[in-house]
């Protein structure tokens, strides 16, 4: 036992792999402080076996399967089939960037429980994004998918019946329309995915939105209409926007051209405001920096 790793972030590591199968090299930095530090430590890893590397990708070594099934720990053996191999990639890729979140738990389409309703054929999820308590069924569009496969996902959210939260993403926004993907849902977030919008996820639903709201506009309360997040219930209609969300979109679509006044206003960030005058050019806009609005240091751990 003395032999096994003792530190957290190696332990960390190597639960999380256990689980996955598969880790690339350079996804490992989540789980360790410094840069330099954890290429030591998983050349340490390897050196004992606990890990091995094929090419640049991690899997567990014959140590690191014991450690595993003598700790009982969550451990799928390792699927060699190169199709569910860059699969599986993909979403270690996403549940390590989150793994150590306090605001985020992803939940891969492998760890689904409910099999009536979700299939390892046919559905294109990628699995669930659990952000401080609300789910949202979750979609990634890469560069090599094709045509076809955006026209599958769509199919595959018409029919969705459980989940009315959605989030999508997208390596180039500019490949899909937006228009296609609203379906009269709840949310659906399509986010171009960098690091930093995948930061920007983590406090999706920690914003202060009321004194975002108090600061662009005064004597206005929640709204009690569908088109609307706020209202002085006259002559102001307001709609916040953190990432893009075509059912919001949609929404605000038929409100301005049912509205001979046009009094939409929505609050978003002026990267967002370039997007969003293209669909919405009728609406009036309060740009912020809403990064200011969010608190991070005193609720939040990630």
């Amino acid at each position: 036992m003395s032999y096994f790793p003792t530190n957290e972030n190696e332990i960390s590591l190597i639960k999380f792999i256990a689980k996955y199968q598969y880790l690339n090299v350079s996804d490992a930095k989540y789980f360790f402080n410094s840069s330099r530090y954890y290429r030591n430590r998983i050349k340490t890893l390897i050196d004992k076996n606990f890990l091995r590397k094929i090419k640049w990708v991690l899997v567990l070594g014959k140590s690191g399967i014991q450690y595993a099934q003598l700790l009982n720990l969550e451990y799928n053996k390792l699927n060699k089939n190169q199709e569910y191999r860059e699969r599986l990639l993909k979403l270690s890729n996403i549940a390590a960037f989150y793994h150590n979140c306090k605001t985020v738990d992803f939940i891969p389409s492998f760890a689904i429980k409910d099999k009536r309703i979700f299939t390892t054929t046919g559905r294109r999820f990628i699995g669930i994004f659990n952000i401080n308590g609300f789910e949202y069924l979750s979609y990634r569009i890469l560069k090599e998918h094709d045509s076809k496969y955006i026209e599958s996902v769509i199919y595959d959210i018409q029919k969705e019946i459980k989940y009315k939260n959605i989030i999508i993403l997208i390596d180039d926004i500019n490949r899909i329309n937006l228009n296609d993907f609203a379906f009269g849902l709840n949310r659906i977030l399509v986010i171009e995915d960098n690091e930093i919008n995948r930061e920007k996820l983590k406090y999706l639903h920690s914003i202060r939105w009321k004194e975002v709201v108090d600061k662009c506009y005064k004597g206005v309360y929640l709204s009690e209409y569908s088109f609307c997040e706020y209202a002085n219930n006259k002559d102001k209609f307001i709609n916040t926007f953190y990432f893009l969300d075509t059912e919001k979109i949609t929404r605000l679509k038929y409100f301005i051209r049912e509205s001979s006044s046009k009094r939409a206003y929505i609050i978003c960030n002026s990267e967002l405001e370039t997007r969003l005058r293209k669909k919405l050019p009728d609406a009036n806009y309060c740009v912020v920096d809403l990064e200011q609005y969010i608190d991070r240091e005193r609720r939040y751990y990630c």
